[in-house]
């Protein structure tokens, strides 16, 4: 299936891409935000899927990445605060999104860190948001004194790698894509203390988490060793009780479930959306 590919203005000029599968309908749209350094075209088999169950889907490349892409990462560099407060809206008001009656803001890793922060705060309308895959990246929720040590090693080396470049070169070293310094230190911030501050944006984001007032779903890939059931637990004891969680058996990977199994991660969500009347 070829999606229909849309550019979309962020409110400083940069030209996002999103792709759109499927039509609105009388159940809620997705929108989709891929995980750090993940093309959005690697999830079309998961947006195929979707859009067999009847679902309405956009998925968003995220600033930076190969069709939304950043010339200078040094010069421009740019955090989560510019993901949630420019190119979010920006997402949410392009005709693609802004006709659908009821939109679901659903995210994989890092876009599962995006959607719940962004439907916490309010800088989108979202009716529900979807976290795959997501849980803090703090050593804090490894088991055994070597596994912690392991993470926090590797959270100081990518630090320490950003600072003397002026970026994180992960598509050279196998973590992340290439990112700039700012968003890497927004992540490595959460990874060091297990808490959301993000530069440029003075918001409370660990504040509004544990009000967070949409529903919201929290889904753990089995045996997925990058985001342990620790991570997911990590995250959910800093949002409300009503966050619902939801364990999958799909490839026990952080990524390739979306590819190789997709229709169990859906089939489960869509369980969770049916419930919540969306």
């Amino acid at each position: 299936m070829e999606p229909r590919v849309h550019p979309v203005a962020s409110s400083d000029g940069l030209t996002l891409t999103v792709e759109e599968y499927g039509a609105a309908g009388s159940s809620a749209s997705v929108v989709f935000l891929p995980a750090l350094g993940v093309p959005v075209a690697y999830y079309r088999p998961l947006f195929e899927h979707w859009v067999a169950r009847g679902r309405h889907v956009v998925g968003v490349e995220l600033r930076g990445m190969p069709r939304s892409p950043v010339s200078d990462l040094r010069r421009d560099s740019f955090g989560y605060a510019h993901l949630l407060r420019e190119d979010l809206p920006a997402i949410f008001t392009d005709p693609t999104v802004a006709a659908a009656d009821r939109v679901v803001l659903v995210g994989h890793s890092l876009g599962g860190q995006l959607a719940l922060l962004s439907g916490a705060a309010g800088t989108v309308r979202a009716d529900a948001v979807v976290a795959l895959a997501t849980g803090t990246s703090s050593p804090a929720a490894h088991r055994g004194t070597l596994a912690r040590a392991r993470r926090a090693a590797g959270v100081r080396f990518i630090g320490a790698v950003t600072c003397s470049l002026g970026y994180w070169p992960g598509h050279r070293l196998g973590f992340g894509g290439r990112q700039p310094r700012t968003l890497m230190s927004d992540w490595g911030y959460e990874a060091r203390t297990g808490r959301y501050r993000l530069r440029g944006d003075r918001t409370d984001y660990e504040a509004a988490l544990s009000s967070l007032a949409v529903p919201a779903l929290l889904v753990e890939i089995d045996g997925d060793r990058m985001i342990p059931r620790a991570a997911v637990d990590h995250l959910a004891g800093r949002l409300p009780a009503h966050v619902g969680r939801a364990t999958i058996e799909a490839v026990p990977d952080h990524f390739l479930w979306a590819r190789r199994t997709p229709e169990k991660v859906v089939a489960g969500v869509e369980d969770w959306l049916v419930a919540q009347g969306l």
